[in-house]
């Protein structure tokens, strides 16, 4: 785009290329822009009848109902809204996410440490590694239920060996000689680990994270799906039973903004995790 080329050399840009170059560096506007263009399709495909009104309600009928507040569904104890399963799914997620990461720590430290461990643990996290969450349902729900520390367990489980494979891996990716400098300084072990390896590893730590919570977010909401009875898995579920395809709509748009969100934030996080190193 030539309006948008640098200026030469010693000559400050003008006061409206500087509010152009803010524009196009902004993630929010694109992030905005994107969705403008995704509502108009889908209204316009609606419109032009290319969609099912019934089955893809247009956004002018969708999101006037997302701001009825009046979404809920089921009905007497089993009765739930967005907030509410939104809230009961986040809470599930991040039960089962801490559990699983504390857990991963733990293993991926004595792997590190100890030899006869990792001998030992390591071909057994390999082995759960590759099981897809959804696989866990069936065995949860006839061991556990089908309440609220089933879900927990099915996040734990989707966490545990991704999250202990990513960090073992990046514990033995540290370079040798930061371990070797620090250990002919007479570093204790317990510095070691606080002041030498767990800094290296921060960066792909929180990305190992932000792949976890991708696989728990997904986890938690499959089992919902398949017989929890709360969250927004299940009321999804409902609304497809009762034919409220709107509901559907609503319950799907808020799962994908919510994980997007919650990415977002542990962006955040990272970023100011590693201001160490700017």
């Amino acid at each position: 785009m030539s309006h948008l080329a640098p200026e030469k050399s010693g000559q400050k840009p003008t006061l409206g290329r500087q509010i152009l170059q803010l524009i196009f560096k902004s993630n929010l506007l694109w992030f905005c822009l994107a969705w403008s263009l995704i509502i108009l399709a889908w209204e316009l495909g609606a419109w032009m009848e290319w969609l099912n009104p019934h089955i893809l309600p247009p956004p002018s009928e969708t999101i006037p109902y997302a701001l009825s507040g009046n979404i809920t569904i089921g009905f007497g104890q089993q009765k739930t809204g967005l907030f509410e399963s939104s809230a009961v799914t986040l809470g599930r997620v991040g039960s089962g996410m801490l559990i699983g990461l504390l857990v991963s720590c733990c293993l991926a430290i004595l792997i590190t440490e100890l030899s006869i461990l990792r001998r030992l643990i390591l071909p057994i996290v390999q082995t759960l590694a590759p099981i897809a969450p959804v696989a866990w349902i069936p065995f949860t729900i006839v061991v556990i239920g089908i309440g609220g520390p089933a879900a927990v367990f099915i996040v734990f489980m989707a966490v545990l060996g991704i999250m202990t494979l990513s960090l073992v891996a990046a514990l033995d990716g540290i370079p040798p000689e930061y371990l070797k400098i620090a250990h002919n300084l007479g570093t204790s072990r317990s510095r070691m680990w606080w002041y030498i390896r767990l800094p290296a590893i921060i960066p792909d730590a929180m990305t190992a994270i932000r792949m976890s919570f991708f696989g728990a977010w997904m986890a938690v909401l499959a089992g919902e799906m398949a017989g929890l009875n709360s969250g927004l898995g299940y009321m999804i579920i409902m609304a497809q039973q009762m034919y409220n395809m709107k509901l559907v709509m609503i319950g799907i748009l808020a799962i994908g903004f919510i994980g997007f969100a919650i990415d977002r934030l542990l962006l955040l996080i990272n970023a100011r995790l590693l201001r160490w190193a700017q």
